[in-house]
């Protein structure tokens, strides 16, 4: 019985640290500094726009 629960815990811990991960890149992903040039005006592909 405690073998079932054991797997079942590192089930979880495995889709709880899943999620996290995740989650972190597309935080990570979306407040990244943008790759904009000072004399840049236009839009490129980078920006998300095109």
């Amino acid at each position: 019985m405690s073998t079932s629960l054991i797997f079942q815990y590192i089930i979880v811990l495995f889709v709880v640290g899943f999620a996290c991960y995740s989650l972190f890149r597309i935080i990570r992903k979306n407040f990244a500094p943008k790759k904009f040039g000072s004399k840049r005006t236009n839009c490129d592909k980078d920006c998300g726009c095109s």
